[in-house]
C-alpha cells in the first residue's frame, strides 16, 4: 500500500466531509511510519505528543517494572484500539512509564496531537468523534480490569478467548500471560484444559 493510500484509510476513519482545508493541514501534520517487528514505536521514558492510528498491523504496550521486567497490559490492531497516544505526556506532561512496540510488521500514521487537539475544539464532528473513540478504549480497558479481577484465570482466559478471539490469533504466547497475569507455562495448562 502507497502513503497516498494510507493517509486514504484515515480519511475514510475521519468525519471530516471532504473538509480540504482540513485534509491539506492534517497532511502537513502527520508522518507515515512503518515499522518491524519489535520496533519501538513510543519509547520507555520517552515524551511523545503524537496520536497513532493503525493503519495494518498490530502493536503491544508493555509496562516497565521496577525489577525491569516487560508486562503486557494492552493489545491494538487495525481494527482494535487502532487510535492510541502517549497518555503520560499529553494528559501528565511527563515521560512515558510504559513502551510500545509493534508486534509485527505494522504501519501507522502518526499525527501531532495538539495540531489534532485545536482541530477538535472548532469541530463537533471531530470531537463527536474523539469522544468515541476514547470511550471504545476506555471500555475495553475497564472490561479486561474487570473480569481479570472477579474470574479465576481460567474463566478470564475463556472469556477472552469468547469475546477477543483475535488476541489468540495475533499475539505471542508469552504477551498474553503476561497480560492475564500468569506465568507461560500456566497459560499453556489453561489451554490444554480449555481445548482450543
Amino acid at each position: 500500500m502507497e502513503d497516498s493510500q494510507h493517509f486514504n484509510f484515515l480519511l475514510e476513519k475521519l468525519p471530516i466531509n471532504d473538509n480540504q482545508e482540513f485534509i491539506h493541514h492534517l497532511k502537513d501534520n502527520c508522518s507515515i511510519l512503518s515499522l518491524d517487528k519489535n520496533e519501538p514505536l513510543i519509547a520507555f521514558q520517552s515524551n511523545n505528543r503524537k496520536i497513532y492510528f493503525i493503519v495494518e498491523g498490530s502493536f503491544i504496550r508493555n509496562i516497565i517494572t521496577s525489577r525491569g521486567e516487560e508486562k503486557t497490559i494492552m493489545f491494538h490492531t487495525e481494527s482494535f484500539c487502532e487510535f492510541f497516544k502517549s497518555y503520560d505526556t499529553v494528559y501528565f506532561h511527563k515521560a512515558t512509564d510504559y513502551e510500545i512496540k509493534a508486534n509485527e510488521k505494522s504501519v501507522v500514521i502518526a499525527v501531532d496531537f495538539d495540531f489534532l487537539y485545536l482541530k477538535i475544539q472548532n469541530d463537533i464532528h471531530l470531537l463527536q468523534f474523539y469522544i468515541r473513540e476514547t470511550e471504545k478504549l476506555l471500555v475495553n480497558i475497564d472490561l479486561f480490569r474487570n473480569f481479570q479481577l472477579s474470574l479465576t484465570s481460567e474463566e478470564y482466559l475463556k472469556w477472552l478467548y469468547d469475546n477477543y478471539p483475535f488476541i489468540f490469533q495475533r499475539f505471542a504466547s508469552q504477551n498474553i500471560a503476561s497480560f492475564m497475569g500468569i506465568t507461560n507455562v500456566w497459560l499453556s495448562n489453561l489451554k490444554a484444559k480449555i481445548i482450543f
